[in-house]
């Protein structure tokens, strides 16, 4: 009952966000960042120790305005999301610009599939569904299972609405290799933590426990990796950021598997940690990246 509950709120919540303009609806999400900055602050904590952990030099005043900023970030994602069941193609299209374009093309070429790996970074559901439409490609986006059912089934409508197909985490992965032996292109996020028996390396100056996943498909099928990133810009348009980070820049240095996995997964965080610099408002502090 309480799945099904909440699962007729968030839709009537959605509904009811639709009714707005999306500019409109988005000035809502200044209301929502005072409320739970200052009246029901939850993960508060957490998101200060991320980012004392991240930025160690920010005194008080610089460190209260950033978690301000990234209250205000979740609440503008969350409002963006529950508005795209409302937006057509076109409408979705013109949310975001690509650069460099052409590095798809050029991995592709390779008949091998494609890896796109990216982050809980600006909108990342805006930029899997808007950059395909825009690229006139589809992705098979792999998702971690929501705990309410019904919630899950309701975003993966939209989430495909358009094309893209869904890969839920905890089937085997079989199914991932499966979609890159058939030269498709494989969308996944990588930036959370980790479990303790995963590949540690330094994020932020402390070690943690990240994802290898993307760098073991790369070596094991030979699929080109793209780092993607949606950066918000002052419009609420977003910039997709795409690098190669593929394996042809280290295949000459005769490494083994291990260290090709690791030197692919740092090519990554260390991106990934240079974008959080430039635009640290914009990653998801919420989640406890560093708790071991």
């Amino acid at each position: 009952m309480k799945n099904k509950i909440e699962f007729i709120l968030l839709k009537f919540l959605s509904f009811l966000i639709s009714r707005f303009s999306l500019n409109s609806a988005r000035r809502l999400a200044f209301v929502l960042a005072f409320i739970f900055y200052y009246l029901i602050p939850i993960r508060k904590k957490v998101v200060r120790n991320n980012l004392t952990i991240a930025f160690p030099n920010l005194n008080r005043k610089a460190l209260q305005r950033l978690i301000k900023k990234s209250y205000l970030n979740l609440f503008i994602v969350l409002i963006e999301i529950l508005y795209l069941p409302y937006l057509n193609k076109q409408e979705i299209e013109k949310l975001v610009n690509i650069k460099n374009k052409e590095l798809i093309d050029n991995a592709l070429n390779k008949n091998k599939g494609l890896i796109f790996v990216s982050a809980h970074f600006g909108n990342w559901e805006i930029m899997a569904i808007a950059s395909a439409l825009r690229l006139n490609k589809t992705y098979s986006i792999v998702t971690k299972p929501l705990r309410n059912p019904f919630v899950d089934q309701f975003i993966n409508e939209w989430r495909t609405k358009f094309g893209n197909k869904i890969i839920p985490l905890g089937l085997s992965i079989k199914n991932i290799f499966k979609e890159l032996l058939e030269r498709k292109i494989i969308a996944l996020l990588a930036d959370q933590r980790a479990s303790v028996n995963s590949l540690e390396m330094e994020f932020f100056g402390k070690r943690t426990h990240v994802y290898e996943g993307p760098a073991v498909l790369s070596i094991k099928t030979g699929a080109p990796v793209i780092f993607a990133i949606a950066v918000r810009q002052p419009d609420f348009s977003y910039t997709i950021e795409l690098i190669d980070i593929s394996l042809d820049s280290i295949e000459k240095e005769n490494l083994n598997e291990s260290d090709k996995i690791y030197t692919l997964t740092k090519n990554y965080i260390t991106l990934l940690e240079n974008f959080i610099k430039q635009y640290p408002d914009q990653w998801f502090w919420f989640h406890n990246r560093w708790k071991h």
